[in-house]
């Protein structure tokens, strides 16, 4: 049962055609890093509609992420892309591992875990690499240097780690909590669990995809539905079933026949 989550991904090809890198042949290096960071924040989303469409658990077994999100093109959540992201960046031959990540938003006290991210150690550097927030992220990877990169830094903060969102005037706000130790991939079972099937869980009750372009980003949120680019920008609401059938596969690329879009036609019409 637990074996399928350690399992190597099957095709690294594959995940390099889904972020439009295919044909490349990254090497493990601090640059390369950056860039498949980049280029996945850019062509995955983050669509967490397994769990308000159908209030299923997403599977963490490397063969079912690698078919759900290489292969039907679909995007996932934290614990998806992030166990993913780990397994493509191992099979390039980093030193990747997952941690177990808190999400401060603005809270005064610590928080439970809920979210997971990844860490990648090159020539005595460690980065922070994220490709599951659903919210704004570094656009790469963070060094451990205590510099800004992508608006991000890592810091200390007593005994955790600390991802920090720097402001244009300076300041700088806790974003993410951690402690730098490896996760086991059955360490973000209960996680998953827990995150997707508690009662009133934000998964079920909201409709949560986005995803990063280029230039900007476009998400939708419950009904709002907004797109922020250089060339376009709006922000307005969904109409209807029929409206939001033709948003998610024209802008975040999901394919109309997957089980989740299916299973919209059981979603109330005001949803």
């Amino acid at each position: 049962m637990y074996e399928e989550l350690y399992a190597p991904l099957p095709d690294v090809n594959a995940y390099l055609s889904r972020i439009g890198l295919a044909g490349e042949t990254p090497e493990p290096t601090a640059a390369w890093l950056d860039k498949l960071v980049h280029a996945q924040l850019v062509h995955i989303p983050f669509d967490a509609m397994d769990c308000w469409g159908r209030g299923d658990t997403p599977s963490l077994a490397t063969q079912d992420l690698f078919e759900k999100i290489v292969l039907r093109r679909r995007g996932g959540y934290c614990f998806e892309l992030n166990s993913l992201l780990c397994a493509f960046l191992k099979a390039l031959g980093y030193d990747a591992y997952v941690v177990i990540v808190r999400l401060l938003g603005g809270r005064d006290f610590i928080p439970p875990p809920a979210h997971c991210a990844v860490v990648c150690r090159i020539d005595g550097q460690k980065y922070f690499c994220d490709v599951g927030y659903g919210g704004p992220v570094p656009d790469g990877c963070v060094a451990y240097d205590g510099a800004v990169h992508h608006g991000y830094r890592v810091v200390r903060s007593g005994d955790f780690h600390c991802l920090e969102l720097v402001k244009e005037d300076g300041t700088a706000e806790q974003v993410m909590l951690y402690h730098d130790v490896a996760a086991l991939p059955v360490d973000l079972i209960p996680l998953n669990y827990h995150v997707s099937q508690r009662p009133g869980s934000f998964f079920q009750a909201l409709l949560n995809v986005n995803l990063r372009l280029p230039d900007g980003g476009v998400w939708l949120r419950g009904r709002q539905f907004s797109l922020h680019s250089s060339t376009e920008r709006f922000d307005r609401e969904i109409r209807d079933l029929d409206d939001l059938k033709q948003i998610l596969p024209r802008y975040f690329g999901i394919p109309g026949d997957d089980p989740p879009m299916r299973a919209l036609d059981d979603q109330p019409s005001e949803f």
